[in-house]
C-alpha cells in the first residue's frame, strides 16, 4: 500500500508516471496528497477520474502573469 506525497500538481504527467511505476511493482496506491494543486490544469481531474483519493492543501484557481495575482479555490 502506497501513499504518494508531492509538492505541486499541474498537468499530472509526473504523478501518472509514478502511478504506473507503483502498479508495475505490484503495489496499490491508497491516495495522493499534494501541497499545491493548479486547479486550472487537468492533473487533478485525471487522478480523480482514476478513482484515486487526492487531497490538496491549496488549489490555485487562476494566476495572472501581468499583475502577479493568484486566486485560490475556496
Amino acid at each position: 500500500h502506497v501513499l504518494i506525497i508531492d509538492d505541486f500538481l499541474a498537468n499530472g504527467c509526473a504523478l501518472m508516471g509514478l502511478l504506473e511505476l507503483v502498479e508495475c511493482a505490484g503495489a496499490t496506491v491508497e491516495g495522493i496528497g499534494v501541497a499545491i494543486e493548479k486547479g486550472f490544469q487537468r492533473g487533478g481531474d485525471m487522478i480523480r477520474e482514476r478513482g484515486i483519493q487526492l487531497e490538496s492543501l491549496a488549489i490555485v484557481e487562476s494566476m495572472n502573469a501581468s499583475d502577479g495575482s493568484i486566486v485560490f479555490r475556496r
